[in-house]
């Protein structure tokens, strides 16, 4: 069995696997999602890492909202050399007041491509 390329910890599924070891793949992708869920000044010594994101719960579905969730998560994957970004679709479901994104995914050095599923409820 080959080392994992990546290894770090999480402690969000550890009642499931009873370990706090995630590596590669599940290991960028959490990071991509702590890096999302940050709000920008959070961060000590980086005030620009972060994203808008958690800040629009209560926002209107309309064209800008979309517009700077597209920005911030292109500038997350940017961000990331572990990660390139294929191609990203913002859909609106104003039927459930959240807006869901769909990335495909290239995770660079494990030559795994993939889809992340994310969505962001909104006013409406």
């Amino acid at each position: 069995m080959a080392l994992p390329t990546y290894r770090g910890f999480s402690t969000e599924n550890y009642l499931g696997s009873k370990t706090f070891l995630v590596t590669n793949q599940e290991l960028v992708k959490r990071d991509l999602l702590n890096h999302i869920y940050t709000i920008p000044g959070e961060r000590v010594h980086l005030p620009e890492f972060g994203t808008r994101i958690p800040l629009l719960a209560f926002e209107p579905l309309d064209q800008k909202t979309l517009a700077i969730i597209k920005e911030d998560l292109k500038k997350v994957f940017d961000y990331d050399p572990r990660v390139k970004l294929i191609d990203m679709a913002i859909n609106a479901l104003p039927d459930n007041s959240a807006i869901a994104v769909f990335v495909d995914l290239l995770y660079v050095e494990l030559n795994v491509s993939e889809t992340l599923h994310l969505e962001f409820p909104t006013g409406a």
